[in-house]
């Protein structure tokens, strides 16, 4: 089978399937995965304290080749109050309102409006459960914004919560030869145009980038990750997170097997978020890089790895560029 040619929903499942992730076992209907604490920048140098809860569902009726989050979901349709049941468990498991968060992601490794991922029954209890919280921020395909349905659906949500709305979007790359091998099934037309209608509707947005996703070249990956910054930045997205492109889904797997693919380096993070830190105006964006698996790509240095993380940790919260670390061990 020829990888570098587009590949259809069936196939990319076929290539799931066909490497065992321990983790899938691990994922229980009703069950949250977890928790995560963090500062937001936002703009002044100033940041605002987020929690992020990853919520068990079903999984997203996209079939990106480059995803992995269905690993992270269920088969069946999510079941009524299964979300507002997780969330309040978090809640007091965590306490998450009493240590000042301000900011709370709602991320199900899906989309939120969605009937088969996020039933609507249910918004309004969750909109309950987000009470107190300044801004609540979700995630969805872009495509799906274009629809009226969903549109009224965005618009029911955003008009319980007492505070604001914020909808996260895959942009992934704007680089015309890896869009062909992601299967998004999105136009960057649907992209600007989901932004138009969140910017229309005082919706907050920010979009996710990917570091040399399949069918972009390690050469030319940086630039174009930098290019689908500015251009998420002109549809009016608010802040982009730049994710490093990883295997464990099949079909990365698979096109690093052959030699048609590699993940990308720390290197080359680091060189991106320079990159968009530099040549964006400060006023017109916020960026941030997901470090998440920073230990895979950074190497075996024991030197350098820990500072190099923390520079880019210091330069997502004060979103400037700051000195790089040089490491005379391993030449980086």
């Amino acid at each position: 089978m020829d990888l570098i040619k587009p590949q259809t929903d069936e196939q990319i499942r076929r290539l799931r399937a066909s490497v065992v992730y321990p983790s899938v076992n691990r994922i229980t209907p009703g069950v949250p995965q977890g928790a995560l604490f963090e500062d937001e920048p936002i703009a002044g140098n100033a940041s605002v304290p987020t929690a992020t809860y990853f919520l068990t569902g079903s999984e997203c009726r996209y079939t990106c080749s480059m995803c992995d989050l269905w690993k992270y979901t269920i088969g069946d349709t999510t079941v009524a109050g299964s979300l507002p049941r997780q969330i309040q468990w978090l809640h007091q498991e965590y306490h998450t309102l009493e240590r000042g968060v301000e900011w709370i992601k709602l991320y199900n490794a899906s989309n939120f409006f969605d009937n088969s991922n996020v039933p609507p029954e249910d918004y309004e209890s969750i909109a309950s459960l987000c009470h107190g919280f300044q801004r609540v921020i979700v995630e969805n395909h872009a495509a799906m914004l274009g629809s009226s349905t969903i549109q009224q659906r965005v618009l029911r949500f955003q008009e319980q919560l007492r505070g604001e709305l914020e909808i996260a979007i895959g942009l992934e790359t704007i680089d015309p030869k890896a869009i062909r091998l992601l299967n998004k099934k999105m136009s960057l037309a649907q992209f600007d145009d989901a932004c138009k209608f969140l910017r229309g509707n005082g919706i907050h947005s920010r979009a996710f980038v990917l570091l040399q996703p399949p069918g972009s070249p390690s050469a030319t990956a940086v630039e174009w990750t930098v290019k689908s910054c500015h251009w998420a930045f002109s549809c009016g997205i608010e802040r982009c997170s730049i994710i490093p492109t990883r295997p464990g889904n099949g079909f990365t797997d698979t096109m690093m097997a052959s030699g048609q693919w590699q993940p990308p380096n720390a290197q080359q993070l680091e060189e991106a978020m320079d990159q968009v830190l530099l040549r964006t105006p400060l006023e017109h964006r916020i960026v941030t890089v997901d470090l998440w698996d920073w230990e895979r790509i950074a190497g075996t240095c024991e030197q350098c790895s820990g500072p190099r993380r923390l520079r880019l940790e210091s330069m997502n919260a004060e979103q400037r560029v700051l000195p790089r670390i040089r490491c005379v061990p391993c030449n980086s």
